[in-house]
């Protein structure tokens, strides 16, 4: 009996690895109306955004350890006719993102008075299977009639393992 509980357990750690992480990030997709056409509205500001914390990967067992995480804050201007909680934001990697943290459409944070904060996961690998992490984002506000605001660029430096 002590000879299946050792097989079975082994059979399970072996099972965990191979599973994804499906650590929740509050992140959701934004509900925008039927307007398919996007369009500039220089009414709008750009966001004030800021990295909070950035987590690569390590080399652990356990199904999250491989993951990156990225934490960015974004601050609605004052003095604009929307509120943070109507908005969805765009994030887009200006050239290329191996690493494709960001989602392709706009999306929505957690949000507090007037910022929100948005955490992106993505599979990293161990550190010696990382690449170095070295991004221009740029970030803008989306109404729910697709219309864009101008951008913030934020740059997302790290190393591997940092």
């Amino acid at each position: 009996m002590p000879l299946k509980c050792a097989v079975a357990l082994c059979a399970l750690l072996a099972v965990s690895d191979a599973v994804a992480c499906n650590l929740s990030t509050g992140v959701t997709p934004f509900a925008k109306g039927q307007a398919t056409t996007a369009m500039d509205d220089a009414g709008l500001k750009p966001p004030v955004v800021e990295v909070v914390s950035l987590t690569r990967g390590v080399d652990g067992r356990a199904s999250c350890d491989a993951s990156g995480l990225l934490t960015v804050r974004v601050e609605w201007p004052r003095g604009t006719d929307y509120k943070i909680r109507d908005l969805g934001f765009e994030f887009r990697v200006v050239g290329e993102d191996a690493l494709a943290i960001f989602p392709s459409a706009p999306v929505v944070g957690s949000v507090d008075g007037k910022r929100s904060e948005f955490v992106f996961l993505w599979r990293d690998g161990p550190p010696a299977q990382q690449a170095p992490i070295d991004l221009m984002v740029e970030v803008r506000a989306v109404t729910a009639d697709n219309r864009r605001g101008p951008p913030t660029q934020l740059r997302i430096a790290a190393a591997p393992g940092s």
